[in-house]
């Protein structure tokens, strides 16, 4: 009873905190270009926005394998709350400004540096060994649907009040999230830092634990393809087909910009409903074959034959892609959740923080190589070229890990479960 109580009021912080930095990843961007309307600033914004989460990922690993990780929960969240509030009333004072707006962007992205490895460990501790795949589509579920819910929300407040609502709205979201979690019964053994040399030791056995373990080496090899390929797929080819190629209208291009998240929040349910006990190889096989065979069907959707049959910006069109990539986002949670299992139940708690932090770091690291190579890509070639290439050398990996790689290291796995 006291693991179901903690977990629901985990998931419902979390499901109000990420509804609320969906609300700000909005307005925030609307706010800028309708003040400026350079892509300079935002590109600015951007980098101001991420520099800090991949550059501090390290150093919070450690401070969430160092400090109690429910506190730094509630206290990044009561320290968003506090700058986002303290921002709406400078903007309804007509006193915000660029600089302004950066300088509180940076804080928060190291807050949010600082709240994610914390949370990411500390799921394990809080429900029981069987229950955790169940709970990891329910995590799953909990963040696609703030994916989806928060960008509408934050749309709708900037339409209604400008920044000022927007700011406001979230600075609460964040402020009741960080209420809820106060509740949660956790205990975890801590350790002070008296020397900085503590704090480098600490940076090396994380970065150690990862390298002398071949089953994470392999998963994180397979994280880094994966994100080096799709994700440029998902967030600038896709895009720059629907609105510059096929010239979706608004609604339409919203809707489908919607359908892989829909599809990851189906997928977990999916999970939590009736896959919870099933093998995590399994799954994860599965999940990753099915995901090359749709994103080669989402290739096949967008060759200039198929967009003239289909009827270009037709319904017909919208459709098919709609439920190709509702079908993505189903297999893309088929991939995660049980790799995120893995993940927990291979690290101990001691170091889970620390390597979660890697793992998020150079993952994540990769992904801006991915959007600069596919910016050069889509002025020399077309879209279609590109995305039948990436699909192929996706295979190629996918085909390498599940015939030579899965079996053995989920054997290898297996005594830690």
């Amino acid at each position: 009873m006291k693991e179901r109580r903690n977990f629901w009021l985990f998931a419902a912080g979390r499901l109000v905190s990420l509804t609320g930095t969906g609300i700000h990843n909005v307005a925030v961007p609307l706010f800028i270009l309708d003040l400026t309307g350079s892509g300079m600033v935002m590109g600015t914004f951007m980098i101001v926005f991420l520099a800090p989460r991949l550059v501090l990922y390290p150093l919070a690993g450690v401070v969430g394998d160092r400090f109690n990780r429910k506190w730094i929960m509630v206290w990044m969240d009561f320290g968003r709350s506090i700058l986002l509030v303290v921002l709406a009333f400078l903007a309804f004072g007509d006193l915000i400004s660029l600089p302004v707006l950066f300088g509180a962007q940076f804080f928060i992205s190291i807050m949010d540096a600082l709240f994610d490895p914390s949370t990411a460990a500390m799921l394990p501790d809080i429900v029981d060994e069987e229950t955790l795949t169940r709970a990891n589509s329910i995590v799953g579920a909990v963040d696609s649907f703030s994916h989806i819910v928060g960008p509408v929300i934050g749309g709708i407040l900037y339409a209604m009040g400008g920044i000022t609502i927007a700011l406001l709205g979230n600075g609460l979201s964040f402020g009741i999230s960080a209420v809820s979690e106060l509740f949660i019964r956790y205990e975890q053994k801590t350790r002070k830092i008296e020397r900085l040399k503590e704090v480098v030791n600490d940076l090396k056995e994380g970065f150690g634990f990862v390298r002398g373990n071949r089953g994470l080496l392999v998963f994180l090899i397979l994280a880094l393809v994966v994100n080096l390929f799709i994700t440029p797929i998902l967030t600038v080819l896709y895009p720059y087909v629907l609105r510059i190629v096929i010239q979706f209208s608004s609604e339409q291009y919203g809707l489908l910009q919607t359908s892989f998240v829909a599809g990851i929040f189906m997928g977990n349910l999916l999970i939590g409903s009736f896959f919870a006990r099933s093998k995590i190889e399994k799954m994860l096989n599965r999940g990753l074959m099915a995901h090359i065979v749709l994103l080669f069907i989402f290739t096949s959707l967008i060759f200039p034959g198929s967009i003239e049959k289909l009827g270009n910006a037709s319904w017909t069109n919208f459709l098919a892609l709609f439920f190709t990539f509702i079908l993505m986002g189903i297999f893309n949670a088929f991939v995660n959740t049980p790799l995120n299992v893995k993940f927990q139940r291979l690290v101990p708690t001691e170091y889970r923080a620390r390597v979660f932090s890697v793992i998020g770091m150079t993952a994540q690291g990769v992904i801006p190589i991915g959007f600069a190579v596919m910016g050069v890509l889509l002025d020399l070639t077309s879209p279609h070229v590109i995305a039948l290439v990436f699909s192929v050398i996706l295979f190629i990996e996918i085909l390498i890990f599940v015939l030579k790689y899965s079996r053995e290291v989920t054997e290898e796995l297996a005594p830690h479960q």
